[in-house]
């Protein structure tokens, strides 16, 4: 089998504990808003931001309308490639329950800059999208994330 290296699809499993219900910050961030994604918290709402560039038009956000509880909470990412390298859809979730879905229009992306790389729990350097606090620092902990590819 050939492998893939660009276009893959892949799970995003994150342990939070929140410090309250409108609590905002990274999970998960790869990358810059010149080239990059972040899976994070907007007031409560998970939110996940994919930016093929600075360019308006290649940029997507999935945000959910209902917010997760303060305390503990589970926080799912799914990003489904169809095809080779093709289209892929972004699924957010919570405890089974299915929050936002959202479509990309591909699923190739550089990340970009010298100096961005994977963080978790804020996004350091060049953000991927505007936070609501400081470095996307999330108003909370993150005990535990997994990453499976599919």
């Amino acid at each position: 089998a050939e492998p893939r290296l660009i276009g893959r699809s892949f799970t995003v499993n994150a342990d939070l504990v929140l410090d309250k219900p409108d609590a905002s910050g990274a999970v998960l961030a790869l990358g810059s808003h010149f080239g990059g994604w972040s899976l994070y918290l907007d007031q409560g709402r998970p939110a996940f931001t994919w930016a093929r560039s600075t360019d308006p038009a290649e940029i997507v956000t999935v945000r959910a309308d209902k917010t997760l509880p303060a305390g503990a909470a589970k926080l799912r990412l799914q990003f489904i490639v169809t095809g080779r390298a093709g289209p892929a859809e972004v699924v957010l979730s919570s405890g089974g329950q299915e929050l936002a879905r959202g479509k990309l229009s591909t699923s190739v992306l550089m990340p970009s800059g010298n100096t961005e790389t994977l963080d978790v729990g804020r996004d350091l350097q060049t953000p991927v999208t505007t936070y609501r606090t400081p470095h996307g620092v999330i108003e909370g902990d993150i005990p535990h994330v997994g990453i499976d590819l599919d």
